[in-house]
């Protein structure tokens, strides 16, 4: 086996700005996916937790609609010059980048990003909602407000209410009032009540009972469906038993794409095409 790249996965919920003025570089921006691409075909330079770091897109003509980019780290270190130069000290420069993968469509799979989990670069969950606060500050007046969440394994929650069926004593659910509906014609239309009248951002869902909940009913694996599959938010839950707890935050979906030869780094044009399909799922659809 050789050597396994792993991209994180989330997904992105927009919501319309209150803000009355929108800028030039959104003249003419009709909806979320055109909104993605302008956000996204910036080049911007943050700091995060001490660290300097860039975002650059990459043009790209793959033909899949995709968005592509890097997100790099720079890193200063102390090395030596060669024993002819008496091993003096100097600084270093470089860069490490991970690679960025977005999906912009809105479809009810689309609005997806996936970031390389590279270590000299740092955690794509720390990274992700950084990086989307760096590009939004560069423009004056927001169309659309962008959150992102992971987008975690909803198996692992099932198989925590199996191992203490009738032992969950509380769930708690925070959503991200999202801007993609479809399913449960019930629960969506309370979303958008939600979203369009008290201008709602994140709807928080907490059930309790000390002598055990029934969590399988079609609300709750739709709600936690949409939480965790779907990637609008966090789910939580309690059993009895010292520290029998569950956390989403602990089940994030990750797809390996493996590199034949361990001494080899895919390149971003290998990246293109199927490989970025495979990571994002769309050769499932």
């Amino acid at each position: 086996m050789g050597k396994i790249l792993r991209f994180h996965l989330f997904r992105l919920s927009l919501r319309r700005s209150q803000q009355k003025h929108i800028s030039e570089f959104l003249n003419g921006l009709k909806d979320r996916e055109e909104w993605l691409r302008a956000l996204f075909s910036q080049t911007v330079e943050f700091r995060h937790r001490g660290v300097d770091y860039a975002y650059i897109p990459i043009e790209s003509t793959d033909g899949t609609g995709l968005i592509y980019g890097r997100i790099g780290r720079r890193i200063i270190e102390v090395e030596n010059r060669s024993p002819a130069h008496g091993f003096t000290e100097y600084l270093h420069e470089a860069w490490k980048a991970a690679v960025l993968i977005l999906d912009p469509g809105d479809h009810k799979d689309g609005q997806k990003l996936s970031i390389q989990s590279h270590p000299d670069v740092g955690k794509p969950s720390s990274i992700a909602p950084r990086l989307i606060q760096a590009l939004e500050e560069r423009i004056d007046g927001l169309s659309y407000l962008t959150s992102v969440h992971e987008i975690s394994n909803e198996e692992a929650f099932w198989d925590f209410v199996k191992r203490n069926e009738g032992r969950v004593t509380r769930l708690t659910v925070l959503l991200e009032v999202p801007n993609m509906f479809g399913g449960d014609q019930e629960y969506d239309d309370e979303m958008r009540k939600f979203r369009d009248i008290e201008h709602a951002q994140k709807v928080k869902v907490e059930i309790s009972n000390p002598e055990g909940l029934d969590l399988d009913t079609e609300r709750v694996h739709y709600t936690v469906e949409k939480a965790m599959s779907k990637g609008t938010g966090l789910v939580t839950a309690r059993a009895m038993g010292k520290n029998n707890k569950f956390s989403s935050e602990n089940q994030q979906e990750v797809a390996l794409v493996e590199v034949p030869d361990d001494n080899k780094e895919l390149s971003l044009e290998e990246l293109k095409g199927e490989f970025a399909d495979r990571i994002l799922g769309r050769d499932e659809v």
